[in-house]
């Protein structure tokens, strides 16, 4: 695998980790967590589809100067392993773990920052939540109408079959048409090979749920305000869904990772968007 951004975007961001430690689903599947530290109310971190928490390198040490810092592994990503068959995938179920690690912090007063689909994610959670969840935070997600609006059962079908039998080269090719022409190759391939390193029989299911979940359909029950920072390049490329209430920002010299591709710009915009918050 390529540089890992702990060393080549974020050098020393595990300085303030405090523990980690593995809090159990519903169904008992694993979500790994990190609990890095910091004063200040809980913002909670979750990662996009077949990514992992260390895609929240660069976050780490400017945001805990603020906040509590948590990020974590999703059932089948990073390091919480599970199989295809050990759940009905879902969003919902997500958002179910999501509530599950808050509960086991002790935490009432949360943010949740989610990138792509962790963004959908953020959405479930939230509801579960109710007004334990203060703030949502997406991160290029929430109205791209390709991945958050409901998709016909044949799109889904085919989106999931051009995967294909080269998992790992078709992961690796998105990544490089999502990501700015501009960011360092090597940030690039860290981003590639990480993707790629995942369960494919897994990251295909998770796949199959998202583009089955509908935002529209429950963004109206969301009683939490909401931003989202989005690539500029992908915003002018895709079609995007009117969410009534969601503030978007977008961000240039960017694509669909732009806590790594322009992590400064990034957090600078972020801790604009957290402060006063939780007042």
């Amino acid at each position: 695998m390529s540089r890992n951004p702990l060393s080549a975007i974020s050098p020393g961001s595990e300085k303030t980790l405090r523990r980690t430690f593995a809090v159990h689903a519903a169904d008992g599947l694993p979500i790994e967590v990190r609990d890095h530290g910091g004063e200040g109310p809980l913002l909670l971190f979750i990662h996009g589809w077949s990514c992992n928490q260390d895609f929240w390198a660069p976050q780490i040490e400017p945001l805990s100067l603020r906040f509590r810092v948590v990020t974590i592994d999703l059932p089948g990503h990073g390091e919480a392993n599970a199989k295809r068959g050990d759940r009905r995938w879902s969003i919902e179920a997500f958002g179910a773990d999501v509530a599950a690690v808050v509960d086991a912090l002790g935490a009432s007063d949360v943010g949740l920052v989610g990138h792509s689909m962790g963004g959908a994610v953020a959405v479930e959670a939230a509801l579960a939540l109710g007004p334990k969840c203060r703030f949502m935070l997406g991160v290029d997600t929430f109205n791209e109408a390709a991945f958050y609006g409901r998709r016909p059962d044949g799109e889904i079908r085919e989106r999931c079959a051009a995967f294909g039998d080269d998992f790992a080269g078709t992961m690796r090719g998105m990544v490089g048409a999502i990501t700015d022409p501009s960011v360092d190759p090597a940030v690039v391939a860290w981003i590639g090979d990480a993707m790629a390193s995942s369960r494919p029989p897994v990251a295909l299911a998770v796949l199959e749920a998202l583009l089955a979940w509908d935002i529209e359909a429950r963004w109206g029950e969301l009683a939490v305000p909401a931003a989202t920072i989005n690539s500029a390049m992908l915003a002018a490329r895709n079609e995007l869904l009117d969410l009534p209430g969601l503030d978007v920002r977008l961000i240039g010299n960017t694509g669909h990772f732009p806590m790594l591709e322009t992590p400064e710009a990034f957090n600078a915009l972020a801790l604009g968007l957290l402060e006063g918050r939780f007042s």
